[in-house]
């Protein structure tokens, strides 16, 4: 596991600053991990859906997302797989997939429910449901 964070980032939400993210993806130099460190998330990437779950599970602090990049683990069925077993841990946390299955990015309202973009989203659509998967996060404050 590796974990990298970007200083060098660019104006973000305040909701958004420190966000601890699990990113479950087969590159890790990829787009997903960039853009996540760009928004000034502390991002832990895994290569292995078993190991990614059991860091999000054993993790004493919790996650605050977890991010999938679908397609080198089975695709939508691999991220079913990967949110039941997250589920039966007691896990609580948001969940974003990325997967070429998807044709358009979902936002979805509900507060239980992932949001999903396709492999090819453009930044801002992928700002958009970064935003939106937190949008009930509260900032922190330190005095």
């Amino acid at each position: 596991m590796q974990t990298f964070i970007q200083t060098d980032r660019q104006r973000v939400q305040p909701h958004t600053l420190g966000v601890r993210v699990m990113l479950l993806t087969d590159r890790a130099e990829g787009r997903t991990g960039q853009r996540l460190a760009d928004f000034g998330s502390v991002v832990d990437l895994a290569d292995d859906l078993d190991d990614a779950v059991t860091t999000i599970l054993d993790d004493p602090f919790g996650y605050d997302l977890f991010v999938m990049e679908c397609d080198g683990f089975g695709g939508i069925a691999g991220a079913e797989l990967a949110i039941s077993s997250l589920i039966a841990g007691d896990a609580k946390m948001r969940v974003i997939l990325v997967s070429r299955e998807f044709d358009v990015p979902a936002y979805p309202l509900g507060r239980r429910t992932a949001v999903c973009l396709p492999e090819d989203v453009s930044d801002t659509s992928f700002r958009i449901g970064f935003d939106h998967v937190l949008r009930d996060r509260a900032a922190i404050t330190m005095n």
